[in-house]
């Protein structure tokens, strides 16, 4: 997973990299130390995942949320508690409360590779197929049509 720290303060951004370091599978693309960076980095960089604090200068994390429509992938790291019912509305994994404890980030971290990773068995349900579709059976009411795929216009 591709994440993005932001947080205005150095040593909660430093605390979160350290926190990060024993998952291999967590790759720090960028940090940002105010809202309107973080609106920016989060168009430039798609993360998957991204530490967000709420208190920041510019925007708050709940602004940032707002105008980039992010929906997914959100971990709130923040001291302020009042805030966590408007962060689960707009999605958040979790809601991490300054200080928290390297057990609870994992926690959290665990909470979005299981929501990042594709459902169980999904592979065996992908079927492959030696040969391009030819046709396509559309249900029209009581009806099913078979159209050739070449018929079919974009």
């Amino acid at each position: 997973m591709r994440a993005l720290i932001v947080d205005d303060e150095e040593l909660a951004r430093r605390l979160v990299r350290e926190f990060l370091a024993p998952h291999a599978d967590v790759e720090i693309v960028g940090e940002c130390e105010n809202g309107l960076d973080a609106v920016r980095q989060i168009g430039a960089l798609a993360p998957d995942l991204v530490f967000l604090d709420i208190q920041m200068p510019r925007l708050t994390g709940l602004e940032v949320l707002e105008l980039t429509g992010l929906r997914r992938g959100v971990i709130f790291t923040t001291a302020y508690d009042e805030h966590a019912i408007k962060a689960f509305e707009l999605h958040a994994v979790d809601y991490l409360l300054k200080p928290f404890s390297r057990a609870r980030f994992d926690d959290a971290v665990a909470r979005a590779r299981a929501l990042h990773a594709p459902p169980p068995g999904l592979d065996a349900l992908v079927v492959e197929r030696p040969e391009p579709l030819a046709r396509i059976l559309i249900r029209d009411r009581e009806q099913v049509h078979v159209v050739p795929v070449e018929a079919v216009e974009c």
